[in-house]
């Protein structure tokens, strides 16, 4: 019976640890929707701990990560670039047009 006991408290303790773990690597991810001067939106999750940002733009995602920058943010994966201080965003996906947003 006391090894059943001990099992148990051991279990709680382990699972509160988990959560606690799985809880700090989400606390990491910080959305923001942008507003671009075309009329569209789009948005943009920055997780911190992984030095990379998730564009959805027209139901597409795409990667980045975070490159060195002077001034501000830069997140890229080769044609497609992310630059933004404060709350301006340019964002270049391939050949198009870079468009100029601004967060919500």
């Amino acid at each position: 019976m006391c090894k059943l006991i001990t099992v148990m408290i051991l279990s709680s303790v382990l699972v509160g640890c988990a959560t606690v773990e799985n809880h700090e690597k989400e606390s990491h991810a910080r959305l923001v929707l942008y507003d671009c001067t075309n009329g569209e939106s789009l948005s943009v999750r920055y997780l911190s701990s992984e030095q990379s940002a998730d564009l959805l733009h027209r139901g597409v995602s795409f990667q980045m990560k975070q490159q060195p920058s002077g001034s501000g943010f830069v997140y890229s994966s080769g044609p497609n670039t992310i630059r933004g201080k404060g709350d301006d965003l340019v964002v270049e996906i391939g050949r198009m047009v870079p468009l100029r947003c601004q967060a919500r």
